[in-house]
């Protein structure tokens, strides 16, 4: 059995080492985005009603690095964000006017908005009903 030779003080040996991926090795190269790149997924996870999470998927990006391209965006001054509350939508109620019935017409309805009106009888499904009168208001 031979011992590992000794080197003598004052002396050092030089190894050579070459670094080399390895076929089954998980590491990925890191993907290199162009400004442009970037400033079109951000423009498409900033559109209102856009969900980051689907956009980065999309792209094959983690959300974590649209939220870390945003972050530098803003402190560079390059994106600004609206400090304006976003636009909430108000529901108004139009005014119910009970009158009189007769007995015909018991368990109808009759909806009036503007100068459209929707008459409906009792066994109409409810999301059918919702679907008519936001037909009606975007008409």
């Amino acid at each position: 059995m031979q011992s590992a030779p000794k080197s003598r003080p004052g002396t050092f040996t030089v190894i050579e080492a070459v670094p080399d991926r390895l076929d089954a090795s998980p590491a990925v190269p890191r993907r290199r985005w162009s400004d442009e790149a970037k400033a079109r997924i951000l423009e498409e996870a900033m559109t209102p009603g856009a969900n980051v999470s689907v956009v980065a998927r999309s792209h094959q990006v983690s959300p974590q690095q649209v939220f870390a391209w945003r972050r530098k965006a803003i402190r560079s001054g390059a994106l600004a964000i609206l400090s304006a509350k976003p636009e909430i939508q108000t529901q108004s109620f139009a005014p119910v006017e009970v009158a009189p019935g007769d007995g015909d017409r018991a368990g109808g309805l009759e909806i009036v908005i503007g100068d459209a009106t929707i008459r409906v009888g009792s066994g109409i499904a409810a999301t059918l009903l919702v679907e008519a009168i936001r037909a009606l208001r975007s008409a």
